[in-house]
């Protein structure tokens, strides 16, 4: 685990760690934050339309809510301290954070305001989450590794 600035570090991510020289502003965290917070609000969405209940506006802001801080939650409480917050924010470890604080802060907090945490939907919950959160990073990581050039090019005569 990172505690602050140590030099000797426990916690390890799927990037190498460089150093943040402040050159790295909100545009580049915003858009990965934003769409983290769209998946949790589109698994909202989708749950509630597909049941139906109430007002779906509403319904949806109810129920994305507890998810929603546990997701930022974890964004304040990252891991990868020595590493550019934009970069960290790409990884696909960082994906399991979100996910653990997102899952973990939504359930507890839909438990202690008396909500319903019926297995189905906690299990429910986790896929999509973790599709929406961890595959999606791994998938775009997946991508920008094929997209590199691997060695020389051969050429058959």
């Amino acid at each position: 685990m990172v505690w602050c600035n140590d030099a000797v570090s426990l916690d390890r991510c799927d990037l190498p760690a460089q150093a943040d020289d402040g050159s790295a502003g909100p545009r580049d965290w915003v858009p990965t934050l934003a769409t983290d917070l769209l998946v949790v609000a589109l698994f909202a969405f989708l749950g509630r339309l597909s049941h139906a209940e109430g007002n779906l506006v509403a319904g949806t802001i109810g129920t994305a809510a507890p998810f929603v801080l546990g997701l930022l939650a974890g964004w304040l409480r990252a891991p990868c301290a020595g590493m550019p917050t934009a970069q960290r924010a790409r990884t696909v470890r960082f994906g399991w954070w979100a996910l653990g604080w997102t899952l973990g802060g939504g359930m507890l907090l839909r438990w202690l305001t008396g909500e319903g945490l019926a297995p189905a939907f906690v299990l429910v919950a986790a896929g999509v989450l973790a599709v929406g959160l961890v595959a999606r990073r791994w998938a775009v990581q997946r991508w920008d590794t094929a997209a590199l050039p691997r060695g020389p090019v051969r050429r058959s005569r």
